[in-house]
């Protein structure tokens, strides 16, 4: 999405942050045309208008997603959405693809633990046309096997590819390893075992639990109205199937206990890539936003302390960032850094160090109003777009987020203090208790990994197990 599950690019424009930019963030809602309504099935439909340029972003969103996967199906929530664009019983998927492109759109699939996302884009005078395409992949797609296991094995070849971009691979052990026996360490896209495991019925009964017009979110962003959406989604998403998806029942994730250090032992590392961290926040926590405060002082800025001790100071990794995931269940916090193998245990201690300074003695009245600023400042510039806005929107209706979260944003980041700051540092975060993931040769850092203080365990995998 456009809101928390894009911002994974990390923002280094706090010196870009001018009054214009204030200014705007105080607007919040440029564009005052916006609507929401709710179609005879249950399908809820989001428009924000814009009409500086002759385009459409159309989002189709699944309330449901890969934690919604059976115990060793893991991956099929994003097989099924890939099988969407394979085509219907009248096209084939080359057919698919030369349909969109003669639209002069682009359609991209995302799959979570919470939702699945379809996204297009698309000139104003295809808008029609681009709609019909759409609603007639998810209302009728063929499911054909040899699709099915031709997804299958291009899947299992992204899975082994994978393997080769350690970052993505520390990222996913680390999901893993600190999420592990709950649906969010599941890995989205599966493993070779599952996958493969996955058959045509299991596709075919998957798409019918979630693909009902009361699971699915449509938004419309861009040279569009109020009356055209309505018009628009009712005469081609009729066909949408009625009923009701099953009810979200995955639990809250338990915080490990100890320190814990997971080697992904991959041969001839001279960097390492290394992911520390626990579960993080919740929006509907009292000290969320005192929390976001508080992280971007730590590791959300390329001024921040996480980013001046190991980069600045010591050279230790060219980047050094710190993350609040957020989800309808508690999320991730993590602390990212990739040092060479020399500096990797000293860069795992230092940061643990700096945590704890952090949690102990808290962030400085300098460092809380530098963090307001530059957040409420930086604002405008996820608000800027009406696929912006609407993303915000659809983060709501997805995630369970408060109704007003977006809309009283600026005023609860700058009714942070330095207390509530503080104290949501003590209270979420720990030193004590953390996982500690790296992607090396483990030979070269077990040991001293072994003697970090107050490490529990460490437990060493392959690069390329399951």
């Amino acid at each position: 999405m456009r809101g928390f599950v894009r911002k994974g690019i990390t923002l280094v424009m706090a010196t870009l942050t001018v009054a214009s930019a204030a200014a705007r963030a105080d607007a919040q809602t440029p564009s005052p045309a916006r609507a929401r309504f709710v179609t005879d099935r249950g399908t809820v439909v989001l428009v924000e208008e814009s009409h500086d340029l002759p385009l459409v972003d159309l989002v189709l969103v699944l309330r449901t997603g890969s934690a919604h996967d059976p115990p060793g199906q893991e991956g099929l929530a994003r097989l099924t959405a890939r099988m969407i664009r394979m085509g219907t019983r009248r096209m084939q998927p080359t057919a698919v693809e030369e349909a969109i492109d003669a639209l002069g759109a682009q359609l991209t699939i995302e799959t979570s633990p919470s939702y699945v996302r379809f996204e297009g884009s698309v000139i104003r005078r295809s808008l029609e046309p681009f709609l019909a395409l759409l609603a007639r992949l998810v209302s009728e797609p063929a499911f054909r096997a040899a699709d099915v296991e031709l997804v299958k094995r291009e899947t299992v070849a992204a899975i082994i590819e994978g393997r080769d971009d350690d970052r993505g691979l520390a990222a996913t052990h680390f999901r893993r390893f600190l999420f592990q026996g709950h649906p969010y360490g599941r890995p989205v896209i599966g493993t070779p075992t599952s996958v493969r495991s996955i058959g045509r019925d299991d596709v075919l009964a998957s798409y019918r639990a979630s693909y009902l017009a009361s699971n699915v979110i449509l938004g419309l962003a861009g040279d569009v109205t109020r009356v055209e959406a309505e018009r628009l989604v009712n005469a081609r998403f009729a066909a949408l199937a009625p009923g009701t998806a099953a009810a979200d029942e995955v639990p809250e994730p338990v915080a490990p206990v100890g320190r814990h250090v997971l080697i992904v032992d991959k041969p001839e590392r001279t960097q390492t890539q290394v992911f520390i961290g626990s579960p993080g926040t919740l929006p509907s926590d009292a000290d969320h936003f005192p929390l976001l405060v508080a992280n971007t002082v730590f590791g959300g800025t390329f001024t921040a302390r996480l980013m001046k001790a190991v980069r600045s100071e010591r050279g230790w990794s060219y980047g050094a960032y710190s993350k609040l995931g957020v989800d309808r269940r508690r999320d991730a916090f993590s602390m990212w850094t990739f040092p060479a193998v020399r500096d990797a245990v000293p860069c795992v201690q230092l940061e643990l160090d700096l945590l704890g300074a952090l949690v102990e003695r808290g962030i400085t009245a300098d460092e809380l109003r530098f963090a307001v600023s530059y957040l409420t400042n930086s604002y405008a510039f996820e608000i800027d777009t009406a696929a912006d806005r609407l993303g915000q929107r659809i983060d709501v209706e997805v995630l369970g987020l408060p109704s007003d979260y977006y809309e009283r944003h600026l005023e609860r980041i700058r009714g942070v203090t330095l207390e509530q700051a503080n104290e949501a540092l003590r209270r979420r975060l720990s030193t004590d208790n953390v996982v500690i993931v790296l992607v090396a040769t483990a030979s070269t850092v077990r040991d001293g990994l072994q003697a970090l203080p107050g490490v529990s365990t460490v437990d060493v995998v392959a690069f390329d197990s399951e």
